[in-house]
């Protein structure tokens, strides 16, 4: 059989790539490009294999990104050493210990929002959840992460759209786009010099104390706090219309999870942030030839681990297009792994597990609202511009 053809950028695969992944496994697992010297792996193994070996470079893999403006220096598109030391300065923020000290304002945080949504399905009222809870909750999250005062708001949620085009490495990000990110910076540039003298509970004053321990240089530290905007805003909204727009595909699915007696909660976030996960694949360069699933690859060329199509790789998961809330065995990549594994992650979880706890005994159920769901065009993240919901 001819090998299928893969484009991420094809509206139909931004649409539903799950298909495609699906084909590529059965009849190309290690997928190359004609004319180019670029592989998309798609079977759990391989991914797994590239994501932890350091033979490939995450530097070298943002030269694939076809874009015009080169990223600031950061964890993104950096290697040990680099990397290991961005790393270090910034993983205070996501301890346990000053997660349980954002959990003391995220938790009642989630919980007024969740109530907005039942006060509109008591009262008969479509909502998009895409608009009118995910996007605008998720820049809340953010800001109170950082550290942002209530002044900061609106400025902040201006920019976070701006900026979010970064981390599609297809797009080339406007001039506002350009001016956004540097707007942004320089208002994070005063708060994380106030907190070098005043230190809060915040991720600024990690970023701060990473600057003082000589960890970071003042760019690197703003290039930081900015990253977290690009690859947290977005992403976290998308989290949640995905992991919605995945229950109303399986009737039932929401009763499941609002049931008091429901799946527990890590379990069930686990499973949502497997099925649809807005980071769809991620980028490596090889540094020396070798063999991956039995084809060779040379050193020099792109390698492009398809993330959301490893999490549906049925040799790893059993039933894998299923949504199974109560999955017991869920080695998900949504966060990739390795050393470049998502830093984030544990801050994504904890929102998640809390946004879980707010609509246990919600005796409302969400259905598709009137005028349909519509994806956003960019190939990451994956998410919804318009999710409009109707309530039962």
């Amino acid at each position: 059989m001819t090998a299928p053809a893969y484009d991420p950028r094809d509206p139909g695969i931004l649409a539903d790539p799950y298909p495609a992944y699906r084909a590529l496994r059965e009849h190309d697992p290690v997928h190359p490009v004609p004319g180019a010297r670029l592989w998309f792996l798609t079977r759990h193994r391989d991914c797994l294999t590239v994501l932890c070996d350091p033979r490939f470079s995450a530097r070298q893999g943002q030269r694939l990104r076809q874009r015009r403006t080169a990223l600031p220096t950061s964890m993104l598109n950096t290697d040990p050493p680099d990397h290991t030391r961005l790393r270090r300065a910034a993983a205070p923020a996501f301890r346990p210990g000053a997660l349980r000290e954002h959990e003391r304002w995220l938790a009642p945080l989630v919980g007024a929002w969740v109530l907005r949504v039942r006060e509109a399905a008591l009262a008969g009222r479509e909502t998009d959840l895409a608009a009118d809870f995910a996007r605008p909750l998720a820049v809340r999250v953010l800001a109170g992460f950082l550290g942002l005062p209530e002044d900061d708001l609106a400025d902040f949620g201006g920019w976070a759209d701006a900026v979010a085009g970064n981390l599609d490495p297809f797009a080339d990000p406007a001039r506002d786009g350009e001016a956004a990110m540097s707007a942004m910076c320089d208002r994070f540039a005063d708060h994380l010099f106030a907190r070098s003298t005043t230190p809060r509970p915040d991720a600024f004053t990690v970023l701060a104390r990473g600057h003082l321990e000589g960890l970071l240089a003042p760019a690197e530290a703003m290039a930081t706090a900015g990253l977290l905007v690009v690859g947290g805003v977005e992403p976290l909204g998308d989290m949640v219309t995905n992991a919605v727009a995945a229950m109303l595909a399986e009737p039932g699915r929401w009763r499941d999870l609002a049931d008091a007696g429901g799946p527990p909660a890590r379990r069930a976030a686990e499973e949502l942030l497997r099925i649809d996960p807005p980071i769809q694949f991620t980028a490596r360069t090889a540094g020396e030839d070798l063999v991956i699933g039995g084809r060779s690859i040379r050193r020099g060329d792109g390698v492009v681990p398809l993330l959301g199509a490893a999490n549906r790789d049925g040799a790893k998961f059993t039933d894998p297009d299923r949504l199974d809330l109560g999955r017991r065995v869920n080695p998900h990549l949504s966060f990739g792994a390795g050393p470049h594994s998502c830093l984030g992650a544990p801050l994504v979880r904890l929102f998640a597990r809390l946004l879980i706890a707010a609509v246990r005994g919600c005796p409302a159920e969400p259905r598709p609202g009137g005028a349909g769901p519509t994806r956003r065009t960019g190939a990451v993240p994956r998410g919804y511009a318009s999710l409009p919901l109707r309530w039962s």
